[in-house]
């Protein structure tokens, strides 16, 4: 089970809302704000159990977390209930429960998904509850983007950002369910310090694929006339760009700490048997491709075409070779 309780408690946003608790200010109103659409649900389940628990901290263990994480508990309702998108109709609902007394606690809390999709209409009869919220009820929007919601909805909420986590940190809370910590790394690297990411990276077969496609290129890859054959077969593997440049970038750091004989550094130890078949990258080549993984990232920006933009990094990658062959 991911652990997301030493994920979140390391984010200035649990520090602000945990503080309000401790100081018994809880805002009426919370909006969460993560790019990571996989993981908002979870991260707000976590955020309900801050404000409902009875605990300064969430137990994550008591009949309160354990409700909410079934989204079943009387007093923490969640939006939207079927849809993708929170309705109006639902906004309705929210303020008419909104005024009804606990079942079992002494507050109520409304939690809403995606609250970025919500119209304008939703929203706006959403905002007179912000405005004047009953007593004892706390809402906690959830967005991956604020820039959809409307001014006056912003002004009124207290904002608790996720930021993007660094490697080791996603790694710690996702070895308990991914067990190949080679491929996890690799997931992980190309994640962009999203956990929703990384973890369907772990379980989405093209990473063994494009890993397998970088290795053939590193490895096999000797003249200019392959580089229409290579940049082909990348293209119609409808590999991921991205990804591609990510797991290049991955194998080329392996590729550089064995050259300086730190085997021990390199994340993919399945491949180090691999890699070290690469004879013509001296530190000098990798050093010249690895720059030039990052331009091309850099240029895949500004829109540059996929055929364009893998054929300079195969021709980059080539010239760095030979190039570095003369030193």
């Amino acid at each position: 089970m991911i652990d997301f309780s030493s994920l979140i408690k390391k984010t200035n946003a649990f520090k602000i809302i945990s503080g309000d608790k401790k100081a018994n200010r809880l805002s009426h109103a919370y909006l969460v704000l993560t790019s990571d659409k996989e993981m908002l649900s979870e991260y707000l389940k976590f955020f309900a159990k801050v404000v409902a628990c009875d605990s300064v901290e969430p137990c994550l263990e008591c009949r309160v977390c354990s409700l909410i994480d079934k989204k079943s508990h009387p007093d923490v309702i969640f939006y939207p209930k079927e849809q993708e998108s929170i309705t109006s109709g639902e906004v309705n609902e929210l303020i008419e429960e909104s005024f009804l007394r606990p079942i079992e606690s002494d507050k109520k809390v409304f939690v809403l998904l995606n609250a970025e999709q919500m119209n304008a209409s939703a929203q706006n009869k959403l905002l007179k509850t912000l405005e004047e919220p009953p007593k004892n009820v706390h809402i906690i929007l959830g967005a991956t983007s604020e820039f959809p919601l409307l001014p006056t909805i912003k002004s009124r909420v207290r904002k608790l950002e996720i930021p993007a986590f660094d490697s080791q940190t996603i790694m710690d809370a996702l070895k308990s369910e991914c067990f190949d910590e080679d491929k996890l790394k690799t997931a992980v690297f190309c994640s962009d310090g999203s956990v929703g990411n990384a973890l369907s990276l772990y379980n989405d077969q093209k990473l063994n694929s494009i890993t397998d496609l970088v290795v053939d290129v590193l490895v096999n890859m000797n003249s200019s006339s392959q580089v229409l054959k290579y940049s082909t077969k990348i293209l119609k593997t409808n590999t991921d760009l991205s990804q591609f440049l990510s797991v290049l970038e991955l194998l080329l750091r392996d590729m550089l700490v064995l050259n300086q004989g730190q085997e021990h550094l390199v994340n993919n130890k399945e491949l180090i048997k691999t890699l070290k078949q690469a004879q013509k990258f001296n530190t000098g080549a990798i050093i010249y491709a690895l720059d030039t993984v990052i331009k091309a990232q850099q240029r895949k920006k500004f829109n540059m075409t996929p055929t364009m933009l893998i054929e300079w990094v195969l021709f980059q990658i080539l010239e760095g070779k030979y190039k570095w062959q003369k030193f």
